[in-house]
Formats: C-alpha cells, sequence, structure tokens
C-alpha cells in the first residue's frame, strides 16, 4: 500500500474521495519536508513512514486553521503553537546535525 492509499484510509475508512487526493499528496510531502529537513536527507527513511502519515493526518485536520493560537465554543477549546506539527510527533524524529561539511540536501 502507498503512502497515499494509506493516508486515505487513515482520513476516510469508507472509502478514499478522490477529489481530496491532490490535497493529500500536497500534505504527504509537506509531511516528508519536515522530516527531511530535520534529518538532513532527501528522502523519507523507512523507520518514519508512519511519522510521515500522522503528520500528514495532523495537518489535514488543521486545515482552515492553520496556526490557530486560542478558540473556544460550545466547551470545545484549541489552541495551536510553536509549530505546524505538535512537539509530540516532532520528538519521534531523530535530528541529525548538520555542519558546514554536511553535503546539502537536494530534493529531486
Amino acid at each position: 500500500m502507498t503512502q497515499l492509499e494509506s493516508l486515505e484510509t487513515l482520513l476516510f475508512p469508507n472509502g478514499a474521495q478522490v477529489d481530496q487526493r491532490n490535497l493529500l499528496e500536497i500534505y504527504l510531502d509537506f509531511a516528508s519536508d519536515i522530516i527531511c529537513d530535520l534529518r538532513n536527507a532527501s528522502y523519507v527513511e523507512n523507520e518514519y513512514l508512519n511519522v510521515q502519515l500522522k503528520i500528514a493526518v495532523e495537518l489535514y485536520n488543521k486545515n482552515g486553521a492553520e496556526g490557530q493560537i486560542a478558540h473556544g465554543e460550545n466547551g470545545i477549546s484549541r489552541s495551536y503553537g510553536k509549530s505546524e506539527v505538535s512537539e509530540g510527533l516532532l520528538n519521534q524524529i531523530v535530528p541529525f546535525v548538520k555542519t558546514p561539511y554536511s553535503i546539502k540536501r537536494v530534493i529531486a
């Protein structure tokens, strides 16, 4: 199963919404960029594929409320903060230190 198919299954368990595929691909790319930036890598390593899905789901669920700092309505409160992705997910990614001698990351 591809990452896109996995994401569709997570978000639309009763069947993929074809009109959402392009949006889901964008969120997978965003998640990939976040992971690759922390890892100083050109691709998402196998051990981070699940984290990529979790980040994409989180980004999708925040669609329309990006960067929201606080919101309360009918006893439900939301607040996002420092980053577009929760700290818990970012903590699952082991960063790779970049030095002046590191090879520059190239994304094709």
